[in-house]
């Protein structure tokens, strides 16, 4: 698999799994029966993200990598229940692999930024 190749998959994970968390953490809220203001608190942080997720911008995947710091961290509480839901289990997931393929993504790009153009 070539570096471009890898720019793109990397790319599509990102995206697939940042609005993935999106509507899993939204879910998860709803089953929860939280108050609007909760939404607000849970989302705020990450909506700004979207317009440099959509566009595969750098300092977005930057960005996003600490902003999921928070994210983990909440969710990694909810999971050390005895018995947590499939939907904490779900939205963890998401957010390693959130971090993951955007941390993949923006190394391989500043590291090949040179040698390759990468596409959208």
């Amino acid at each position: 698999m070539d570096i471009d190749a890898k720019i793109k998959l990397s790319k599509q994970i990102t995206q697939v799994s940042f609005f993935l968390l999106l509507l899993m953490l939204s879910v998860n809220l709803w089953l929860q029966q939280a108050p609007w203001i909760i939404y607000a608190a849970m989302l705020s942080p990450l909506l700004p993200l979207t317009p440099g997720i959509v566009a595969n911008r750098l300092r977005t995947l930057i960005w996003v990598g600490f902003i999921l710091l928070l994210y983990f961290g909440i969710s990694s509480y909810k999971v050390s229940v005895p018995e947590p839901s499939y939907m904490d289990i779900s939205e963890l997931t998401l957010i390693i692999t959130l971090f993951c393929a955007a941390t993949v993504n923006a190394r391989l790009r500043q590291k090949y930024s040179d040698k390759t153009t990468p596409t959208t």
